[in-house]
């Protein structure tokens, strides 16, 4: 019962995520297989589906959003970007290079692109050997852990530059120039050779999280955030001809923006208070995962079940041993010739 309310709660606030939260994906690169065009909407849960096809893999959920046509089905890309950034619906004109860009409506509660994409490639290439990276920039240490795809890294540095408005001094500026460091980083590490094509398909997830308090402590139309985004969309411009370069243009790039992580943080709390209120009417479980209940409910099944088998065994012995007599005209009918009564 609690599972249910849980889910109901999740569902009613995840229906106001769908009308109020919103995104935007943008195509920073796409090689000449793929064909993007439109300004139709997509939804966030089929970006999965968007990047798979790109690759050539097979997809599991049809779509009728029309942006994407497969040009060349034999010369797919070899790699998709997803630099994923939350806090903000749009990056705006602050990118200076041309992206098509269509609105996304953000209608997942945690997106499962990277896992999903991640399982159908290794689907695909049992042998391995695919570079499949997943790094949130504001984590250094899981930047490092990457090292045996981009090579020895140092924990990315907040570098002195000039800045008109952002301050290193100030918290929330600084982790979004932290995140801006590693994103540079990972750039330079991709210029340097560190990637390169080999014929199979690859999957980078890039997330920048820090735009989300930035907006919020200077306010979404501040000259600190215009700032924050015009440095971002150079950064991408330049992680973009990287990756260009690396896989001679055989690389879609993407970025997408939401700005679901208020809405997220309430549904958290939301289930995690009727949980906690329900916490008391859950059964008691011992140390092997099994109820106190569980010994007799087991045999109420298992001698509930013995006795119906063997019950109805013995009605249909029965039936079969039956001689219908003159006792029902029902019975006398099933044989192919009736005795007449003299």
């Amino acid at each position: 019962m609690a599972a249910t309310m849980v889910s109901v709660w999740v569902f009613l606030i995840s229906s106001i995520i769908g009308i109020n939260a919103s995104g935007e994906l943008s195509i920073l690169h796409s090689p000449e297989s793929l064909s993007f065009s439109g300004s139709s909407k997509t939804f966030e849960s089929l970006l999965k589906e968007i990047f798979s096809a790109s690759l050539g893999l097979s997809v599991e959920e049809n779509s009728e959003w029309n942006g994407l046509l497969i040009t060349d089905p034999f010369n797919t890309p070899e790699a998709v970007v997803e630099v994923y950034i939350s806090g903000i619906s749009s990056l705006g004109s602050s990118a200076d290079f041309k992206s098509k860009k269509y609105p996304l409506v953000v209608d997942e509660y945690e997106p499962d692109t990277f896992d999903v994409l991640k399982h159908r490639i290794n689907q695909r290439f049992t042998n391995g050997g695919n570079k499949l990276v997943n790094i949130n920039l504001s984590d250094s240490d899981q930047l490092l852990s990457y090292s045996n795809v981009l090579g020895d890294l140092d924990i990315p540095k907040v570098k002195k530059q000039s800045l008109q408005h952002l301050k290193s001094s100030v918290e929330e500026d600084f982790q979004f120039l932290s995140e801006l460091a590693a994103l540079k980083a990972v750039t330079e590490k991709v210029e340097s050779g560190a990637i390169s094509a080999d014929n199979i398909i690859d999957f980078y997830n890039l997330r920048i999280n820090s735009l989300h308090a930035l907006r919020d402590f200077h306010g979404p139309n501040s000259l600190q955030t215009k700032e924050a985004k015009k440095l971002l969309g150079e950064a991408l411009e330049e992680l973009t001809k990287a990756f260009v370069k690396a896989y001679d243009g055989s690389v879609l790039v993407t970025a997408v923006t939401t700005d679901i992580v208020h809405t997220r943080r309430a549904i958290r709390s939301v289930s995690g208070n009727v949980e906690l209120k329900n916490s008391s009417s859950k059964p008691t479980v011992d140390e092997d995962g099994y109820s106190a209940d569980y010994a007799a409910i087991f045999n109420i099944i298992l001698w509930f079940g013995v006795v119906f088998t063997f019950t109805l065994i013995a009605i249909v012995y029965a039936l079969m041993d039956m001689d219908p007599g003159r006792d029902s005209i029902i019975y006398r009918m099933t044989n192919t010739r009736m005795k007449k009564d003299n």
